[in-house]
């Protein structure tokens, strides 16, 4: 894995390098050939302006008629062990490692004035490892694979720089299906206890989630600003269970370097109530995550870009229950490491 952190960030360094040459330094100011209003409407000489963040949304609004496609790659590996925010060592009981990959299809449309549309359709590959025993032992290794949750959003601008405004100011409401698989069942010995696996490790949920979302962007010069929350209340799942009602707040700061390539910074926070299993609340699922997600975007073409970014964990709690640590089977599986990358592209 530090391999792969190595390669990744060469790579970027290189990219950055390659592109400098390509820097614009703007239109002259003045009369004569290469003044500002004979060199306005010259591709080479549009304001540069950054991409949108990789990790959360914003506050634009497509405009009526225009298209945009991504596909995004996320990739979470979770192995350390904690009881709230108490990292925790040892061997315990249950899922001690754990590796989620997500393919995300994206496609945002602008169908009315100052309103557009999108839709996520989510492919996910999950395993996670499983000791049991006493002394605890690899005992299982599960996996899952196939479509997820899809959803589908609405966005409203309410207010528009493209028209005036000060501000890029939109909200949103959406709904995610049961479209991904919640049958998945537990293998011995764990089903003896449970028989299904939780709703953190099926396809689906099972239930139908509304979503609201709130977004801001200021665009000044190369700088771009941008906040973002959405709350998820989710529905009654399938076999007694139930993802906790979810928050999600985010503020991003993005700077165009020049024609070719974009830095970002992102403040990303989760706050999750409990998770209902088999009919009951369970400790140690949801909680609190706050990650910091420095990216890079790669602006191939006018219509074409690549972006990649890695979260990095700088608070967590989750929910623990430090009243009852001889509940090991309990403790929760926090990320140690997580990427994303996107792929989009603008019709």
């Amino acid at each position: 894995m530090k391999r792969l952190v190595t390669v990744m960030v060469c790579m970027a360094v290189m990219l950055l390098a390659g592109g400098a040459r390509y820097a614009h330094a703007g239109p002259v100011m003045g009369g004569g050939a290469d003044s500002e209003q004979k060199l306005k409407d010259r591709p080479d000489t549009k304001p540069l302006k950054c991409l949108g963040p990789i990790n959360m949304s914003g506050g634009t609004v497509l405009p009526k008629g225009k298209v945009t496609a991504c596909v995004k790659y996320k990739y979470v590996h979770k192995d350390e062990l904690y009881d709230g925010s108490e990292r925790m060592t040892g061997n315990y009981g249950g899922k001690y490692d754990r590796v989620n990959q997500q393919v995300q299809l994206t496609a945002k449309a602008g169908l009315f004035e100052n309103f557009d549309a999108r839709i996520m359709v989510p492919f996910w590959d999950k395993e996670f490892k499983r000791k049991a025993g006493n002394p605890p032992v690899h005992v299982d290794t599960d996996s899952v694979t196939g479509l997820g949750d899809i959803v589908v959003m609405g966005r409203y601008a309410l207010m528009s720089q493209r028209k005036g405004d000060w501000i890029n100011l939109a909200f949103g409401a959406g709904l995610k299906m049961p479209t991904g698989d919640a049958d998945r069942e537990n293998g011995p010995p764990f089903s003896n206890t449970h028989k299904y696996l939780g709703p953190g490790a099926q396809l689906g949920t099972g239930s139908w989630d509304p979503k609201f979302e709130l977004g801001a962007t200021k665009f000044l010069g190369r700088s771009r600003l941008d906040a973002h929350f959405m709350y998820t209340l989710p529905g009654e799942g399938s076999h007694g269970s139930r993802k906790g009602n979810q928050f999600k707040y985010n503020f991003g700061y993005g700077y165009a370097l020049n024609k070719l390539f974009d830095l970002e910074i992102e403040l990303n926070g989760v706050d999750q109530a409990r998770h209902k299993y088999d009919h009951s609340m369970t400790v140690n699922t949801g909680g609190h995550t706050i990650y910091l997600t420095p990216g890079v975007h790669w602006k191939i073409t006018d219509k074409c870009h690549f972006s990649v970014g890695a979260p990095i964990v700088i608070y967590r709690n989750l929910n623990g229950d430090h009243a009852n640590p001889e509940r090991n089977g309990k403790y929760a599986l926090g990320e140690s490491f997580q990427v994303i990358g996107r792929l989009g592209y603008s019709f």
